[in-house]
């Protein structure tokens, strides 16, 4: 592993960081916040950063002065392009998303026995809305492990750059600031809860509260198109699935509510939606997520039924293709597929995460199926049913 590491590493100086890290500094106008602060530390060390652009490694990896090996989701391995530069460039650690891996934490002691440095997203998967994830004490708990320096990272402007649900990119730039380090003599006097508080402290980023002072533009002429996968319930009459959106400006096909993104992200020429951020909507929507978790079950769908455009079941190594049309009916104890007689009670299901191109992945009883929903419907109110079902469950 030595030598081919080496390889990697020697095509990764002269071939791929000065050309395509050339390119994203030139395409995206970036620009970095006090990387001074970690010149001291080459390794063994953590890179920890808001997770909120699908070239997060890159970015941060192309400004850096060290390699970093970056822990990515496995399905990205399999993506052309991004897999290939995550293999080649960044030398990441695949991470089954959703999962407890060991492999993965044996990996991620191996780069820091060679004195290198691990790269990780905490939140495991990108903002929805601009505002962090909440953060698992598991992270605190990696630290206080390896006991090596954590070097925090905010990425300002990702974002508004290209959103999670977005279907087009924006022009604007993107800052990488270096927010603190903590050193390894830090971390040995405090005790897991202090750094757990460390890590919401110095991770902690919402893209609303940084522009209110940043006030930076990011232009796009059909800004808004992609939003019914975050917008998946209408905040003037509670329709789910109703939102619409075209260009900069979207509505409630239900009650004709209506709004525009402005430059800024900001809900603006509104009517009849109370909301300035996105990140109010989403947790207004959130709460209401929660409310159907903890109300009386009546085995009705909780949600209209979901046109769904691919289905897929892993067999072996590879996904069959299983169906291109079908409905999901989603209820407070599961998702029931019936054309295909499948039915995937919560309880059954281990993990279950949103992969590219919105679609849900999930395993359940050692079985592992992929389903994406028509265009315009939201599989994130799926995902945040499940986990809020699945969060009840611990609390008993």
């Amino acid at each position: 592993m030595g030598d081919n590491h080496s390889a990697l590493t020697a095509a990764e100086r002269f071939l791929l960081v000065p050309f395509y890290g050339r390119y994203l500094k030139l395409h995206y106008r970036m620009k970095t916040e006090g990387l001074a602060s970690v010149l001291p530390i080459k390794g063994p060390a953590f890179v920890f950063a808001n997770h909120a652009h699908t070239l997060d490694p890159f970015l941060i990896s192309a400004v850096y002065p060290y390699h970093i090996s970056w822990v990515a989701g496995s399905y990205l391995f399999k993506m052309k392009g991004v897999g290939y530069l995550l293999k080649h460039w960044v030398h990441s650690i695949p991470k089954t998303q959703g999962r407890s891996d060991y492999s993965t934490i044996r990996s991620i002691s191996e780069v820091l026995k060679r004195n290198e440095i691990v790269g990780l997203f905490p939140e495991g998967t990108r903002t929805w809305d601009g505002d962090m994830m909440d953060i698992t004490t598991a992270t605190a708990k990696l630290i206080r492990i390896f006991k090596v320096p954590v070097v925090f990272i905010h990425i300002k402007g990702g974002f508004p750059s290209h959103p999670r649900w977005a279907d087009h990119e924006r022009k604007g730039p993107i800052a990488i600031s270096v927010k603190r380090v903590l050193t390894s003599e830090e971390i040995k006097a405090m005790d897991l809860p202090q750094i757990t508080k460390a890590v919401q402290e110095n991770l902690s980023f919402s893209n609303d509260k940084w522009q209110e002072s940043a006030m930076i533009p990011y232009k796009g002429k059909r800004r808004a198109e992609g939003i019914e996968s975050l917008f998946y319930r209408c905040p003037s009459c509670g329709t789910y699935s109703a939102i619409k959106a075209e260009g900069n400006a979207f509505r409630c096909t239900s009650c004709g509510a209506s709004a525009e993104l402005d430059d800024y992200d900001r809900i603006c020429n509104s009517r009849k939606i109370p909301f300035r951020y996105l990140s109010q909507w989403h947790l207004w929507e959130r709460n209401g997520i929660d409310a159907l978790c903890k109300a009386e079950d009546d085995g009705k769908p909780v949600f209209p039924e979901d046109d769904g455009v691919l289905l897929m079941k892993l067999e072996g190594h590879r996904f069959k293709v299983l169906s291109k049309s079908f409905t999901v009916i989603t209820d407070r104890k599961g998702i029931t597929i019936p054309e295909k007689g499948l039915r995937f009670p919560f309880s059954a299901i281990s993990s279950m995460v949103i992969n590219a191109k919105q679609t849900i992945e999930l395993f359940s009883s050692n079985e592992v199926y992929r389903f994406r929903l028509a265009k315009g419907r939201s599989p994130l109110k799926i995902w945040e049913l499940y986990n809020c079902v699945q969060d009840l469950e611990e609390d008993r």
